[in-house]
């Protein structure tokens, strides 16, 4: 790290850093900017070996100190300049940028946009949790974090949907869960509260020690001061989230920008869709982001209601299948479409003795399709959190462990990929405690075993290539497929029997493989002509995988 402390120019400060790394630039310097948050800032301008120039800023955190965060994605050297803006100071140096010991950031797969890659070019398979309050949430103290971050790492989950939020609940007392000046009661909207942010600064840095990924949700509007459309301006909007790119873009484990979680609650937390005022502000937000980020981040938009909606609510009735695609496919700057589909409805019921919604929604398979058209990622980041017989039911807002494998299993077969969540550490304890009285509800490492089950999954899919296979249609029965051309995956919910189009060299070597325990067993395949013929173990889901 390189500390400046002058005014004015200073001397070449050589600096090292791994590919991929980032490198924190610390300057010290008085300035006479009244509000150095909103009439101040620190520029960087860095030029790569093969002549290409990045462009950075820097943030203010407080004390007379500014910060600025470089990563390269170039080995050799490069040089650079920072330069204050309204206040004297520059600085030439060089950096030299060795060889990677990470796969970098991860963007779309150069060979197939519906898939993911690190720029490293290694395959990345999304598995996500939900965590909303993960940093915010009262009863997730630090010794929790960090043995739920390692718990869902043992468990293959690779990147956590979480808020850059706060807790007044907290605040009111620890002014770290408070994000900007003054209190909550008597906000200053005008600056911000290095202490909140270095403390998000950890927990990334921390997860990044443990390979964990952010999929990080920037607005809340489900919270004051995000709802109050007289103090939450555009103005005061787009410095938040230009403070936040500045201080987090340069982290490689910022999986996804999500501009905000059901962003149809914008502007004053109605749960109401102004067609099209908020659709037009999630693009031009989506645009921001990506004009603010130099490191490219993925970007994406959280909804609930579908693009076929023929109302405004959640209530309204849709014309099937569900889609986001109709508001977002053709956005640049929207790179992936999230779903929040699948909770209830076609083929799930409320088992009210186990106080959890079971089934399977045979529409998650249509709505991935639908979304595909677009020639993006699908990922579906809400679709069913596993119940937790120990806490109380979100409002019947929770799933059986059989429903969620099913979801996930259906959604990754259907060409999409999924986000999770379990009751026990959803972390929004601090909300539920205030909305479900007298039910109370807390931060427990506990599930009612989705979890290992998806793990599973994950193990299935990433033994396989992955990244090159896409929905295949040739599939009768009830089951859905995908397939590379060499190798197919064939998921039948309910066991029973389907047919398989496939032109054959010679017999295929096939293997049932069991959803819920992970074991394999020989598949006995039927083949005429120009398909195969086949027949589940029993009438539970099994996978077939045929090579």
């Amino acid at each position: 790290m390189s500390v400046l402390f002058a005014k004015g120019a200073l001397k070449e400060d050589a600096v090292r850093i791994r590919k991929y790394d980032f490198h924190e630039f610390l300057v010290n310097v008085e300035t006479d900017a009244g509000n150095p948050f909103m009439d101040a800032g620190l520029k960087g301008r860095f030029t790569a070996p093969s002549g290409k120039v990045v462009l950075i800023d820097g943030f203010y955190d407080g004390g007379g100190q500014w910060k600025l965060r470089f990563s390269p994605d170039e080995t050799g050297t490069w040089s650079y300049e920072l330069s204050g803006v309204h206040f004297s100071f520059s600085q030439r140096g060089k950096l030299i940028c060795t060889k990677a010991a990470s796969a970098g950031f991860i963007g779309i797969h150069p060979e197939n946009p519906y898939a993911f890659a690190y720029w490293s070019g290694l395959p990345f398979f999304p598995m996500g949790d939900t965590s909303y309050g993960l940093y915010d949430d009262s009863p997730v103290t630090p010794k929790l974090r960090d043995t739920y971050l390692d718990m869902r790492r043992r468990e293959a989950f690779n990147f956590i949907r979480m808020e850059v939020c706060h807790s007044h609940a907290r605040g009111a007392h620890d002014n770290a869960y408070w994000p900007w000046g003054g209190t909550a009661d008597k906000p200053d909207l005008d600056r911000f509260n290095p202490v909140f942010f270095k403390g998000l600064d950890q927990l990334l840095l921390q997860m990044k020690g443990k390979g964990m990924n952010a999929e990080l949700i920037l607005l809340n509007f489900y919270r004051l001061p995000f709802t109050n459309t007289k103090q939450w301006t555009p103005d005061r909007e787009r410095q938040w989230l230009k403070y936040l790119l500045a201080r987090y873009s340069a982290f490689s484990n910022i999986f996804m920008w999500t501009i905000s979680n059901e962003y149809e609650t914008h502007p004053d937390g109605a749960y109401r869709l102004d067609n099209p005022g908020d659709v037009d502000w999630a693009i031009r937000t989506a645009k921001f982001i990506t004009e603010n980020d130099p490191y490219r981040h993925l970007v994406t938009v959280h909804p609930v209601i579908s693009s076929s909606t023929t109302g405004s609510s959640p209530a309204s009735p849709i014309n099937y299948p569900w889609r986001i695609g109709g508001f977002f496919g053709k956005e640049v700057a929207v790179m992936v479409l999230s779903q929040q589909t699948g909770q209830n409805g076609h083929g799930t019921r409320w088992n009210e003795q186990g106080q959890h919604w079971e089934g399977d929604d045979v529409n998650l398979t249509n709505s991935i399709r639908a979304d595909r058209i677009y020639g993006k990622p699908v990922i579906n980041t809400e679709n069913g959190y596993e119940y937790l017989s120990t806490q109380a039911t979100m409002k019947k807002q929770v799933h059986s462990t059989d429903k969620v494998r099913h979801s996930a299993w259906r959604i990754a077969c259907s060409g999409g990929y999924f986000a999770a969540g379990f009751n026990g550490t959803l972390a929004h304890s601090d909300i539920w405690n205030e909305i479900d009285q007298p039910n109370k509800y807390s931060f427990v490492l506990k599930d009612e075993g989705a979890a290992a089950q998806l793990g599973l999954l994950y193990l299935f899919f990433t033994a396989l290539p992955f990244w090159k296979m896409n929905p295949y249609d040739g599939i009768s029965g009830k089951a859905v497929a995908l397939s590379d051309g060499k190798t197919y995956v064939v998921y039948l919910p309910a066991g029973g029997t389907a047919s398989l189009e496939i032109i054959l060299k010679r017999k295929p070597k096939g293997r049932w493989f069991n959803p819920r325990t992970g074991i394999y067993r020989k598949a006995l395949l039927s083949a005429g002509k120009g398909k195969l013929d086949l027949r589940a173990p029993d009438q539970n889901d099994w996978v077939l995988l045929i090579k």
